[in-house]
């Protein structure tokens, strides 16, 4: 009965385990998560107000496949605001592909405000833009967004009613992409043997072997615990 029992727990304990390095593989190979892709950051001055006929925008080059996901920041003078903004994204010389609106009363004022779409397929490398207007808005009943004069993206550009400027407004976008992808990003930033990508399938695999011995032994002690307790009972 003892040996039948230890078998059982052992059965128990390595499909536990199987069950684990599934899941493992299933969050870092297969799911996707919001990633980071470009982040151009360090504002300095704020755009003209985004009213009437004025439309600002912003070209940029996406990073990775998926995109789903651009934040912009944006200000609203310390007041409320309360028309619609309309958010446009398209390809650079081609048609635009969605718009998102959104009421100024949302926008946060000094803080990046997300704007949320399906997800682009086969957008790595492609070459966009966003751009935001709001046709109702006045000049004491509008937001701004906010930018830096300086070149902080060199991928793509900040433009005034469709006419290039100097500098670049602030923002980020993201994709959804596993994690395994993030990683790689990040490996390929490294020289010679540690840029390479097995050592990246090693490090995943000792991460994951670690986890695991360690949850066969708490598992191990745990169920024969339990079982010499049973015993006990009986």
């Amino acid at each position: 009965m003892v040996n039948r029992g230890s078998q059982k727990i052992r059965l128990f304990i390595w499909g536990a385990a199987a069950c684990f390095i599934l899941l493992q593989v299933y969050l870092v190979f297969v799911k996707r998560h919001m990633t980071l892709g470009i982040n151009a950051s360090f504002n300095s001055h704020p755009t003209p107000h985004i009213m009437g006929a004025r439309n600002i925008s912003q070209t940029f080059v996406a990073q990775r496949d998926r995109l789903t996901r651009i934040d912009v920041m944006l200000g609203t003078f310390d007041r409320q605001n309360d028309h619609d903004v309309v958010f446009e994204l398209g390809t650079q010389g081609g048609k635009a592909i969605l718009q998102k609106v959104f009421h100024a009363s949302e926008v946060k004022n000094n803080l990046y405000h997300s704007i949320t779409f399906a997800p682009q397929k086969n957008s790595k490398g492609t070459s966009y833009y966003f751009s935001l207007s709001s046709p109702e808005s006045t000049l004491d009943n509008s937001i701004c967004a906010w930018m830096n004069r300086k070149n902080i993206y060199r991928e793509g550009g900040y433009h005034l009613n469709s006419r290039a400027q100097r500098g670049d407004l602030v923002f980020r976008t993201y994709s959804l992409q596993p994690v395994s992808a993030v990683l790689g990003t990040l490996n390929k930033k490294y020289p010679g043997i540690w840029g390479s990508p097995v050592v990246l399938i090693l490090s995943v695999v000792l991460f994951v072997v670690i986890q695991v011995v360690v949850l066969v032994k708490l598992l191990d002690l745990f169920l024969e615990s339990l079982n010499s307790y049973l015993r006990k009972r009986a």
